[in-house]
């Protein structure tokens, strides 16, 4: 990383800490491919849920088996997108089932094939300063 941005690692490094000080770097996730792991079942899953409940509904929604990210979208309907694993069909269904239970309309449902991720590098110096250099 250092090398692609022309300075030290360190100064890598004390950028990085400041970000995530800041809160800006909330943490850092790994790029799952979930068919070599037996999860041949992919499936992003477009859902409503009520927007006075949405907030208190997020954590009881993660919980369900299966779901490993949630998006909240800033619209009236259709106001998640859930990414479910399983490995079987059963499992998928198990998850859809718990989701039902806990009052999410599910609207649409699509089998993922394939996900890339490019971070976002358009960071400038107004997320740094100079002090950051080691």
């Amino acid at each position: 990383m250092a090398e692609q941005v022309n300075v030290s690692s360190s100064t890598v490094a004390n950028r990085i800490n400041h970000l995530e000080k800041r809160g800006v770097i909330l943490g850092y996730h790994p790029i799952i491919k979930y068919s070599e792991t037996g999860s041949g079942h992919h499936l992003l899953v477009t859902a409503t849920v009520p927007l006075g409940d949405r907030e208190k509904m997020l954590d009881d929604i993660m919980e369900v088996s299966g779901i490993v990210s949630i998006r909240e979208l800033l619209t009236n309907n259709e106001n998640l997108s859930l990414e479910v694993v399983g490995r079987t069909s059963e499992d998928i269904e198990e998850s859809l089932e718990a989701l039902d239970s806990l009052g999410v309309d599910i609207e649409r449902m699509e089998m993922m094939k394939q996900e890339r991720v490019n971070p976002y590098n358009h960071f400038g110096k107004e997320f740094t300063n100079e002090e950051d250099t080691g």
